[in-house]
């Protein structure tokens, strides 16, 4: 045990963090680090790109969009690999949007408004907290590891790089889902990165702020 653990430790020291897969997902786009897909942006976007997937994850339907667009964007980036390559809690999750959960929030409002229509529905409520969709992805993963959502104005990708790296640097967590998702009846993005160390010159790019702007804008 001690062995292990002293030979995880050392190849931290020599490995780097590195992006080793992303998924990017825009209105009427899905962009990952080998393939980009078209698809009609309408009322059946979400839907069309989960049948493209053919998952047959059933739990998507029940899902509310903010969770079911963070649901897509993992799926394409970890391809049911994570298990296969790592324990649950050693994969932590690092997330942040701008609109919160307001997509919920508003369907829920609406729902208790009008006292002579007051009817809160349990299944929409459930969803009035935006890290609701950690846990979704933690079920559908089965992940254990840490996990934070931050809320902000606008996309930071430094916060991001920075906790990351801190997490991974002084934790015994060995990966991370870092990125955006967000979602409101205008705004539309996603985009996750899974970040691990690598020895050598492994992975997509380098870990840094620079490289998650570079991977989104190219």
């Amino acid at each position: 045990m001690a062995e292990a653990t002293l030979l995880f430790y050392l190849r931290k020291k020599m490995s780097k963090l590195a992006i080793t897969s992303y998924c990017i997902i825009r209105k009427g786009t899905v962009k990952t680090q080998d393939q980009y897909l078209e698809f009609t942006y309408d009322n059946k976007f979400f839907k069309e790109i989960f049948k493209n997937l053919k998952s047959g994850y059933a739990k998507f339907y029940k899902m509310d969009r903010l969770c079911k667009l963070a649901y897509l964007a993992s799926e394409y980036l970890l391809a049911g690999n994570v298990n296969k390559k790592y324990q649950p809690e050693e994969v932590a999750m690092v997330f942040a949007n701008s609109f919160s959960s307001i997509d919920s929030d508003i369907r829920h409002q609406a729902s208790i408004t009008d006292k002579s229509k007051y009817f809160p529905e349990p299944a929409t409520f459930v969803y009035t907290l935006p890290n609701i969709m950690l846990g979704e992805l933690s079920i559908r993963h089965n992940l254990k590891g840490e996990n934070m959502f931050f809320v902000s104005e606008y996309f930071d990708p430094e916060i991001i790089a920075d906790y990351v790296s801190i997490l991974l640097n002084k934790s015994r967590h060995k990966a991370c889902i870092a990125g955006w998702v967000d979602y409101a009846s205008t705004e539309l993005l996603a985009a996750l990165f899974f970040v691990e160390p690598v020895l050598g010159s492994k992975g997509i790019s380098g870990f840094s702020s620079e490289n998650i702007l570079k991977i989104m804008e190219h």
